[in-house]
């Protein structure tokens, strides 16, 4: 188990998952011990709080691993900021683009799933044991599984599906994104797109993103799914998206790979899909409404189960005392904790395992993802322990 000691984060903003029984005599939080109506709870977070999204012009931010975290045999982008507006259905439909897959073809989930024989775990690496993590009386000790939002595309997870289970690029995208289709363009081979402020070819652009992304050592397969998904990205923010970044001089395996599958996107109901991803999730990646705020169809909780088998970041823990606790939801929230910690962190438990809200105390519930901000923890996919 990885062991990170907190750092005084008073003026941050992230989220906290907490489970909720007494194990071996120690105070433990989860969605069981909020009796209330969630949706009573929600409504009255809505009207106590403003959450981080609000007060910043209904954005929502996403993050993503640190490359360097991974170590040099395996690539994943350094930390990005990431806003996605939150529309109506009616504005999201004015705004999105109309594609038919036309004679460039269309890709059925249902096709490749089932007639592939690929899907049996393959000399997957055991994960090594860790020594229990000795936390002094006084202390919450968070466990983290995942880095990243755990939205859509698990970078870590589709490098193993393509390493271990043999899958393609097209099993991967619609694994990750349920209900989808892959539609060719038709006219990525002409078009100039832009990300990150940078403006070019459409293979040039996904070619350093993609890059940017997963870095060029991880599976074929896998580097061509995460080139779907950026230009789906880019298409679906009208062939500019500025919180997508290049980087320079991809090496030929990723430019080889993006050109296999230039012009193909992740599509829903005839128009480009909103194809997010990150890092790795937690042995299931997030519903987005969980998360964040929109329920959108295809980005839905599925399994992944190499997440939780081969991934470095997956039982994470950090420390906080609960001095520092204290004043980190104080700071952020305006309000004054009682005198009893273990009353301070419940949890609304959303699909996959991911915090939906947490309440506070018994005073406020805050979206949970707000509240990993506040901490500053790798994912909001996680267990709290009072000690």
């Amino acid at each position: 188990m990885y062991i990170r000691k907190s750092k005084k984060i008073i003026s941050a903003s992230l989220s906290v998952l907490v489970m909720s029984s007494v194990i071996c005599g120690r105070i433990m939080y989860n969605i069981n011990a909020v009796e209330e109506d969630p949706k009573t709870i929600v409504s009255d977070y809505e009207n106590s709080v403003k959450t981080r999204s609000e007060a910043n012009d209904d954005t929502v931010h996403m993050w993503k691993a640190v490359l360097s975290e991974y170590g040099s045999s395996f690539s994943i982008v350094d930390y990005e900021t990431v806003e996605v507006e939150e529309e109506t259905k009616a504005e999201e439909d004015k705004n999105k683009e109309e594609i038919t897959a036309g004679d460039s073809g269309e890709y059925d989930s249902s096709d490749y799933i089932e007639s592939s024989g690929n899907t049996g775990i393959v000399d997957v690496p055991e994960r090594p044991d860790y020594t229990p993590i000795d936390i002094e009386s006084g202390n919450f000790g968070f466990t983290t599984y995942g880095y990243g939002h755990g939205v859509g595309l698990s970078q870590n997870g589709a490098n193993h599906y393509a390493s271990y289970a043999g899958w393609n690029y097209q099993q991967i995208l619609q694994h990750y994104y349920p209900g989808t289709y892959i539609s060719n363009s038709g006219t990525a081979e002409k078009e100039t797109i832009s990300a990150g402020g940078v403006s070019g070819s459409a293979l040039d652009i996904v070619s350093m993103v993609t890059y940017n992304e997963v870095g060029s050592s991880m599976n074929n397969e896998a580097i061509k799914a995460q080139a779907v998904a950026v230009y789906t990205y880019i298409k679906y923010k009208g062939g500019n998206a500025s919180d997508l970044y290049p980087a320079s001089n991809p090496p030929q395996n990723v430019v080889n790979a993006v050109k296999s599958v230039l012009g193909e996107a992740v599509c829903y109901d005839g128009s480009y899909a909103l194809a997010m991803f990150c890092a790795s999730s937690g042995g299931s990646t997030a519903s987005c409404y969980d998360v964040f705020y929109e329920d959108i169809p295809y980005l839905r909780s599925v399994a992944c189960e190499y997440d939780s088998q081969c991934d470095p970041h997956y039982g994470t823990v950090e420390v906080f005392s609960a001095e520092e606790l204290k004043s980190i939801l104080e700071s952020n929230l305006g309000i004054t904790l009682s005198d009893n910690p273990s009353n301070w962190v419940s949890i609304i438990e959303g699909d996959g395992g991911y915090a939906a809200y947490v309440v506070v105390d018994g005073q406020v519930t805050v979206k949970g993802n707000d509240f990993r901000y506040y901490l500053g923890l790798k994912s909001p996919k996680f267990e709290c322990t009072y000690y």
